[in-house]
């Protein structure tokens, strides 16, 4: 019998926010893709997302015939006063250059600190993956970067953490109950997700 637990973790599409590098956390904007075709290396009948429209959506995308769970803990950060706006018009905030060099110990102004942040979504995943098996989700860039910071088999944190779009990135355990007691996973890669190449050649 195969005891393996398999998440796999990709990004949500690109919106506009994401395009003007800004921060976008609960704010509920759409991606600006409206048709692609990927090569996506894992089959799947069900979807777990934030209930944000731009996960909901790049599962559409990607897995046009699964059904799509979504999952009100799994959405982004919550930014506060940061949210909506860019490093730019930032960069001169005392209480913003206090996050960026210590998100740990500095939560953003009317915003979610990290800790908060990390036991919501760690609890969310926990809440879905209760038996064996392969998990796919659709979620934003923070949430991946919580769970590699916690999983990855390399210690690290989550400052040290990227999560790109377009990307698949898996992570195995052995059995359940090694991911339900917290261990870091055995099995760890990552993959780009390309286009598929749908031009047709001319005689």
């Amino acid at each position: 019998m195969d005891d393996r637990v398999i998440l796999h973790l990709i990004r949500h599409e690109k919106t506009a926010a994401n395009i003007a590098r800004k921060y976008i956390g609960w704010t509920d904007e759409p991606i600006v893709t409206e048709q692609v075709h990927m090569n996506i290396p894992v089959a799947t009948t069900v979807v777990y997302g934030s209930d944000l429209m731009r996960c909901e959506q790049t599962a559409a995308l990607y897995f046009p015939s699964a059904k799509f769970k979504a999952h009100a803990d799994l959405r982004e950060t919550h930014f506060g006063d940061f949210e909506m706006k860019t490093y730019e018009e930032l960069k001169d905030n005392l209480s913003y250059r206090a996050w960026i060099d210590c998100p740990g110990n500095n939560p953003p102004l009317n915003g979610e600190s990290l800790a908060a942040f990390q036991a919501r979504v760690l609890n969310a995943v926990k809440d879905i993956v209760v038996a064996a098996g392969q998990y796919t989700f659709v979620v934003h860039g923070g949430v991946i970067r919580i769970l590699l910071a916690q999983f990855a088999p390399d210690v690290t944190n989550f400052q040290q953490v990227m999560a790109n779009h377009r990307t698949l990135y898996t992570l195995e355990w052995s059995n359940i109950k090694d991911f339900q007691g917290g261990a870091r996973c055995k099995l760890y890669s990552e993959a780009l997700l390309t286009e598929k190449d749908n031009t047709s050649k001319h005689n």
